[in-house]
C-alpha cells in the first residue's frame, strides 16, 4: 500500500528461516481518535517453528512525543502494554522498547485530520454504491486506501467481517492486487482493499462498490490516510499473503516477499493513520 524514503529512517526486513537470533517485535498503530495506545511485544522466532510467539512482559515502553516524554506503559491483561494517551494529528512520536538487554524502537508523524466526504451514490436504490470525496486535494503523492466492514452468517449469528472486494472504474489505483471485474457495472476489481494516490487524480470524486456478497448492511465504509510506514508494510503484508495463497496452488518453492519494518533493532511496525468512515442502515 513507490515512495522515495531515506535509507537512514526506514529499511525492509528479509524473513530468514534459519535465524536463531530472536529480536523485540513491536506492533502498534497510533489513531488520534482513540485514547488509549496499545503496544505488543513479543520475540521473534523461526518461521516454520510450530510454537507461538512469546510475550515480553517485562519490558520497559516509553512514548516520545516531539522530543518530550508523553508516559510510560504499563502491562496489561490482554498480552499488551497500554498507556492512556490521546495523539495528536501532524505530531512526531517515538515509541521505545527495552527487554533482556536490547532495545527498539520507531517513529511515526501522524497524517493530518483527512477531510473527506462519504456518501451513497443512489440512495433506495443501488445500496452497495457509494462516493468518496478528498477534500483539499494537494497531488502531493500521498497514498489512501478504502475498504469497508460488514456482516456475513445467519441472522441469529451474524459476525463482523471484511469485504472481500472493492469494485471501481478508477484507472489510477495501484494495480498490485487488482482483478479485472465480473460485474458489468465496474472494470476492476480490488482484493479487500482499494490503495490509490492523489497525484495525478483527475477528479476528487470515487465511485466504489463493495461487494455485496461478501458482506452485508449495516456496513462501514472506511476512507484512511496512512503514515509512510504503516503504508508500506499494509502493502508488503498483503503481497505477501497473495503470495502465500499462489503457493498453495503448486509444489513450487518460492521465497517470501520482504515484509516492511520500520523498528530499528527490532521488527515490527510503528505506525499511524488518519481516517473518515460512515455507517450505512438499511433503508
Amino acid at each position: 500500500m513507490l515512495l522515495e524514503l531515506t535509507s537512514g529512517c526506514i529499511r525492509d526486513v528479509t524473513i530468514h528461516e534459519n535465524d536463531v537470533n530472536r529480536q523485540l517485535v513491536v506492533n502498534s498503530i497510533l489513531d488520534p481518535v482513540q485514547d488509549t495506545i496499545v503496544v505488543h511485544v513479543s520475540w521473534s522466532k523461526p518461521v516454520q517453528a510450530a510454537l507461538p510467539f512469546e510475550h515480553e512482559k517485562q519490558a520497559h515502553v516509553v512514548l516520545i512525543e516531539e522530543d518530550r516524554l508523553a508516559g510510560e506503559f504499563i502491562w496489561s491483561d490482554s498480552s499488551a502494554y497500554i498507556l492512556p494517551y490521546k495523539t495528536k494529528y501532524g505530531h512526531r512520536y517515538k515509541i521505545e522498547v527495552s527487554a533482556s538487554g536490547k532495545t527498539a524502537w520507531g517513529e511515526t508523524v501522524i497524517p493530518d485530520l483527512l477531510d473527506a466526504e462519504i456518501r451513497k451514490a443512489f440512495p433506495g436504490i443501488y445500496p452497495d454504491i457509494f462516493v468518496v470525496t478528498l477534500f483539499k486535494k494537494e497531488n502531493s503523492g500521498k497514498h489512501y486506501w478504502i475498504s469497508a466492514t460488514g456482516y456475513t452468517g445467519p441472522h441469529d449469528d451474524q459476525k463482523i467481517s471484511i469485504t472481500c472486494s472493492v469494485l471501481t472504474d478508477y484507472e489510477l489505483a495501484d494495480d498490485f492486487n487488482q482483478n479485472i471485474s465480473d460485474n458489468s457495472r465496474y472494470r476492476f476489481e480490488y482484493d479487500v482493499y482499494m490503495r490509490f494516490s492523489d497525484k495525478g487524480a483527475l477528479s476528487d470524486t470515487l465511485n466504489i462498490e463493495v461487494n455485496p456478497q461478501c458482506i452485508g448492511l449495516p456496513k462501514t465504509i472506511y476512507l484512511f490516510e496512512p503514515d509512510v510506514h504503516l503504508d508500506r508494510y499494509m502493502k508488503s503484508s498483503l503481497l505477501l499473503h497473495k503470495m502465500d495463497l499462489y503457493a498453495e496452488d503448486s509444489p513450487v518453492i518460492y521465497a517470501p516477499f520482504p515484509v516492511f519494518s520500520n523498528i530499528h533493532g527490532g521488527t515490527g511496525i510503528f505506525g499511524s493513520y488518519s481516517s473518515v468512515s460512515r455507517k450505512f442502515f438499511k433503508e
